[in-house]
């Protein structure tokens, strides 16, 4: 098993809301309180909000024809979406660093929830659920036609909770139902290994999300490994769904002697150049893993690393995740969860829908024993370039 997911699947990590932040990072602070006037209902309320903070025009006309799952679904804008009040707090659980799930990962494709990581030990991987089954029904009710957000906040719940997946294996067949039981996880921030090759001690930090506190967890680790005899370092970011920007520039100032990470441009937002610290922890040679799955502020690390020659980056393209969201307040505990900036790298690179393209193309084989991306950063850090 791969390194990272071996030790991720002993802990019991459990990725419920990836799919939806594999919808984006987010910008860090307290819901916006609505600037919309009173009244006019709720259509009004949210189509006020986007005229108002929308990181593009919009044609308030055609909105107003459509009720909020229309007028939210016509921007063609999977990560701008209408949250209940359950779907607020798991979404914002999410980010805290511990939340309830059943132990897999998803992504949104054809009107169902594709898994794409199932963990040892977790409450999915008891119930036979696979990398590639697809869940089309949650408590009975079907996913397609609503956002990954909802979808995946109807899978969390609270711990010892029940569930009912109307299940489709390897996206064919039948669809069968498989209860589970939800279980409480306290996400690990990092997960740090010694790798001796070669005669060279390399430094493997993985980081599963840019939830609070992940910058000052890698900055720890990578202080410790050096501690112990690292001469080079490898960033796993492959599955990492992103988060929060400013961890994202925490991460990148870990190993950043100063400069740009990222900077937001928005039609209602003033332009946003967020920049390294200029305080790194380390100035040894570093690899970046990236995978399909590496989104939003994994993105903008590894970008930040690439366009400043930091780091070589290795693995395959990746998410394509380009915009920012932040919240708004709605009635009843609502949100809206909104689009309101686009995100250019250091060089001024635009990379939404587009995703980063790795120095080095290796894709891993999960039918193999091997980790061969892992393989091909190390034998390039111990000079087998």
């Amino acid at each position: 098993m791969r390194p990272f997911l071996a030790i991720l699947a002993l802990l019991l990590v459990v990725l419920a809301v990836v799919a939806a932040f594999v919808a984006g990072y987010t910008l860090r602070g307290a819901t916006r309180t609505s600037v919309a006037a009173a009244g006019g209902g709720l259509d009004a309320l949210v189509i006020r909000e986007l005229e108002a903070h929308y990181y593009r025009p919009v044609d308030a006309a055609r909105l107003d024809q459509a009720g909020v799952t229309a007028t939210l679904a016509s921007l063609h804008d999977p990560y701008t979406v209408y949250m209940t009040a359950q779907q607020t707090q798991a979404l914002a659980q999410s980010l805290s660093g511990s939340y309830s799930g059943i132990g897999a990962a998803f992504d949104k494709r054809g009107g169902a929830l594709v898994v794409t990581q199932v963990f040892a030990g977790s409450p999915a991987k008891a119930a036979g659920i696979v990398a590639g089954d697809w869940i089309v029904t949650v408590d009975g009710v079907a996913v397609a036609g609503e956002s990954a957000v909802a979808s995946a906040a109807r899978i969390k719940g609270a711990d010892g909770t029940k569930v009912t997946l109307g299940v489709r294996t390897g996206g064919k067949g039948a669809v069968h139902a498989i209860t589970l039981t939800r279980r409480q996880i306290a996400t690990p921030e990092t997960v740090t290994r010694l790798l001796h090759r070669a005669g060279k001690t390399i430094g493997y930090v993985y980081l599963p999300s840019f939830a609070t506190g992940a910058g000052a967890s890698v900055r720890r680790d990578v202080a410790s490994l050096q501690a112990r005899g690292a001469q080079a370092f490898v960033l796993d970011l492959r599955y990492d769904p992103g988060g929060w920007i400013d961890e994202a520039q925490n991460v990148s100032s870990d190993f950043l002697s100063g400069g740009v990470v990222v900077s937001t441009h928005g039609l209602h937002e003033a332009t946003h150049v967020y920049r390294a610290s200029g305080h790194p922890a380390t100035s040894l040679p570093l690899v970046v893993l990236v995978n399909h799955w590496s989104a939003s502020a994994s993105e903008i690390t590894t970008g930040a690393l690439q366009d400043h020659h930091r780091a070589t980056i290795i693995g395959t393209r990746t998410y394509g995740k380009g915009v920012a969201q932040t919240n708004f307040a709605m009635p009843g505990g609502a949100t809206l969860h909104m689009t309101i900036a686009g995100y250019l790298t250091p060089d001024g690179r635009d990379i939404n829908h587009k995703g980063i393209t790795p120095n080095v193309t290796v894709a891993d084989n999960p039918k193999t024993p091997r980790d061969e991306a892992l393989d091909r950063a190390v034998q390039y850090l111990v000079g087998g370039h």
